[in-house]
């Protein structure tokens, strides 16, 4: 069955009319034939998984073909905005859904910035698009109207361009009356660390987007036209206030996020000895990136559709540059520095110094832009061995242009100057390219070889998967930051903070802090809190960030309130727990979907809809070859401790580590495999394919620790359940051919006729052993 199979399977179990007040359209996109239908989700959908992340993981999961590669246009991307977003103060997320590239799970990724409001205010809640364009296209959306218009002419133009070239065609003003998202040369060229760019810095980074808009031959999505006004704006706004003022008067975003960005974050990592360094072989580095060694060139702020917050720290290094914004506005916050409060009043006084990045005066378009976020400054940082803020910034203005997502391109460097150090590459490998650490020439040179695949290029390109398609040996995978195919997000060495550590292993688009992270675990006033910190997570949780007791309750209840977030459309940093203990939560948004989709929502059942949400990733992540054993860390924090900080001495401890996770396993309701348990399982099919038969098995086999297994795709009779039951457990093909098993469908035996035997949205099969004797 192929891709339009599919969709036309799934769109005859949606609706032809919205379902609910203020409800958006599924925009189905055939690239190939140029062709788009509009549907509708059935109300499950909203009530099991919301919108945005969660009903993408619904679309994907009913349109996913077994087999196929990621960047085969057989396989959707899918768009989605989320439920409130545009809607509510801060709620301008969506994500963009797919088999992942670059990692070995699903490519989950979220952006802000314009185009998912205005996707949402043209009457679209998501966009599934499929099939190779058979020449390279630019999607043009305005209300009813879909136009694909030919994108040769957009061909190698980078985000600096691109944008201003779409303006002049369409007289248009991005961020007015048209939004983009658009993919630069170097998702053209498939390059697997490629995002897929939103504005100027707005990037779907992680998991290889870029390169799977590419795979389909799509330069950009545009939708032109002012956004509508808000079809409940009188009704919602009550609440908003409220949410509004949640946000803007809690402390970190006061003081931290309006002020000077992210980049906050880089001094409490460093003060505790938590900082990826050298490719995670230290945890210690420099002062010199601390927050407010960036003001000097910091003219201000920008944020996103509607967003009271403004979180997006600008830069200018240019002669005519203004700087100071922000300055001084950490100095004295104790919570900025919790394991070493002196550190709070710390400054350094940092002077402009930039005379162009070769000293000679001399300025061009990468010396002024928008961020660094931390995780650019982390992994640019002290991940590769570079210390000066200007060249953060000139780096981080280059990865804007070239659409290149900071975490994996800079984990992809890291990773190549270890084999660098370590002689398992050299300069044949590298094209005569020096990886000493800190080498800001090669940096420069090295990303805009990526984005074109020229050279050693080529292999950070290939991002994790450089061993797998032959650029580097085997022994090179120790020293790999990754889980699931996937390099770390964050800054961060979690050998300390075993709640991180838990978030990483177990998340669901591999090692990224955005799915779970416990960043309070680094606030020692919460942590002092013992009866607070239970309330706050639901469970018993150990005061020391180093302890393993309860860390579980403390990520389960992380990824249940960030899976809602994102399917809302809410912003991380505005969502409880991300950065703060007061900011909305499940809640608030329950106020505001009840008020806006008139259903009845309340926060505990959002909880519960975030586990849903996660349990249908784990189920794809399954159907992707995933395993229990998948959800570990990298060799390196279970083998080498700190050496510095108030931890030191500090790794992950293998023992502790299962124990935790089996622990998180049970809390979440999942199976040895870390897909959910039966049950749970046939209840998410349901509302997922509508199609669910439970499968008892007469032991244990690999893959069905349960000794059971539920199928959720439709199959007509107890051959195609075999296929399916194949296709499902490929480790245990051989077992399930024991010719010695008889069928039994709903405790009636099954002896002859098994292609006549029909099965039912809820039948019970069990293979049973058969008896001989004489």
């Amino acid at each position: 069955m192929g891709i339009r199979d599919k969709v036309e399977q799934l769109c005859a179990r949606m609706h032809d009319t919205p379902q609910y007040d203020t409800q958006g359209a599924v925009l189905f996109v055939d690239l190939e034939k140029r062709e788009t239908q509009r549907k509708y989700l059935p109300l499950d959908v909203l009530r099991t998984y919301l919108g945005g992340r969660g009903a993408n993981m619904y679309l994907l999961y009913n349109l996913l073909q077994d087999g196929r590669e990621a960047l085969d246009p057989e396989v959707p991307l899918i768009f989605g905005a989320g439920t409130l977003t545009g809607d509510m103060p801060a709620a301008t997320r969506g994500n963009f859904t797919s088999r992942s590239p670059e990692s070995d799970a699903i490519l989950d990724t979220n952006g802000g910035d314009y185009f998912p409001s205005f996707v949402k205010r043209h009457g679209y809640d998501h966009i599934v698009l499929y099939g190779l364009a058979p020449q390279w296209t630019l999607l043009r959306i305005a209300h009813e109207e879909v136009q694909f218009i030919d994108a040769t002419p957009y061909l190698g133009l980078d985000n600096l361009d691109l944008p201003g070239a779409i303006e002049r065609d369409f007289a248009c003003t991005e961020r007015k009356d048209m939004a983009l998202a658009r993919i630069t040369t170097a998702g053209e060229n498939l390059a697997l660390c490629s995002g897929i760019m939103g504005g100027i810095k707005a990037i779907w980074a992680r998991g290889g987007g870029g390169a799977k808009m590419g795979s389909l031959h799509l330069k950009a999505i545009m939708v032109h036209g002012k956004p509508d006004e808000a079809p409940k704006v009188a009704e919602l706004k009550a609440h908003n206030k409220v949410i509004g003022k949640k946000i803007t008067s809690t402390s970190v975003i006061k003081n931290a996020l309006k002020q000077v960005g992210t980049p906050f974050l880089y001094k409490p990592s460093r003060v505790l000895g938590a900082l990826g360094t050298l490719n995670n072989q230290r945890t210690d580095w420099h002062p010199t990136l601390d927050a407010d060694n960036f003001d000097p060139y910091r003219p201000g702020m920008d944020g996103c559709f509607k967003c009271p917050v403004h979180c997006r720290n600008l830069n200018d290094m240019t002669p005519e540059g203004k700087g100071g914004w922000g300055s001084a506005a950490l100095k004295g916050l104790k919570g900025n520095a919790s394991y070493d409060k002196a550190q709070a009043d710390v400054e350094h006084g940092k002077q402009r110094t930039y005379n162009g990045i070769h000293n000679d005066g001399k300025f061009d378009q990468y010396d002024k832009g928008d961020g660094p976020e931390y995780v650019t400054v982390g992994k640019f940082g002290p991940m590769i061995g570079l210390k000066e803020p200007e060249h953060i910034l000139r780096l981080n203005n280059i990865l804007n242009d070239l659409g290149l997502d900071s975490a994996s391109t800079g984990s992809a460097i890291a990773w190549a100057m270890e084999l660098w150090q370590r002689g398992i590459i050299d300069a044949r490998h590298t094209g005569g390219l020096d990886l000493s650490w800190g080498n800001y020439e090669t940096v420069e040179k090295l990303l805009f070889m990526t984005a074109k695949r020229e050279g050693f290029g080529d292999t950070i390109a290939d991002s994790a998967r450089a061993v797998e398609r032959g650029k580097y040996p085997a022994e090179a995978l120790d020293y790999r930051m990754a889980v699931k195919g996937l390099f770390q997000s964050d800054p961060h060495d979690a050998r300390i903070l075993k709640a991180f550590a838990l978030g990483l292993s177990v998340a669901t688009r591999g090692m990224d802090h955005l799915r779970n992270r416990v960043t309070l675990e680094i606030n020692a006033r919460i942590n002092d809190d013992a009866a607070f910190k239970t309330e706050l997570y639901g469970g018993t949780v150990a005061a020391e960030p180093n302890r393993y007791e309860g860390k579980e309750f403390a990520v389960r209840r992380c990824e249940n309130t960030f899976a809602v977030g994102d399917s809302v459309g809410m912003c991380r940093f505005n969502t409880k727990l991300f950065n703060s203990p007061t900011t909305p939560d499940c809640g608030d948004f329950a106020t505001q979907l009840t008020t806006a989709t008139a259903l009845e929502f309340t926060g505990e059942q959002l909880n519960e809809i975030g586990r849903n949400i996660t349990g249908l990733e784990r189920m794809i992540n399954f159907r992707l070859g995933l395993r229990g054993k998948d959800d570990t860390l990298p060799k390196r924090w279970f083998e080498e401790q700190i050496e510095v900080g108030p931890f030191k001495g500090e790794k992950v401890d293998r023992k502790e580590f299962e124990a935790m996770k089996a622990r998180f396993y049970e809390v979440t309701g999942l199976n040895a495999e870390g897909v959910p348990k039966a049950d749970w399982h046939e209840q998410l099919a349901g509302a997922t394919t509508g199609f669910a038969v439970r499968v008892e098995l007469p032991h244990p086999l690999p893959g069905a620790p349960e000794k059971a297994i539920v199928i959720d795709e439709p199959v007509a009779n107890v051959v195609a359940l075999r296929d399916a039951l194949a296709r499902r457990l490929p480790e245990a093909r051989e077992a399930l051919n024991d010719h010695s098993w008889n069928v039994a469908v709903n405790g009636h035996m099954v002896l002859a006729g098994e292609r006549d035997t029909a099965l039912h949205h809820g039948d019970r099969v069990a293979f049973v052993p058969i008896i001989a004797g004489g």
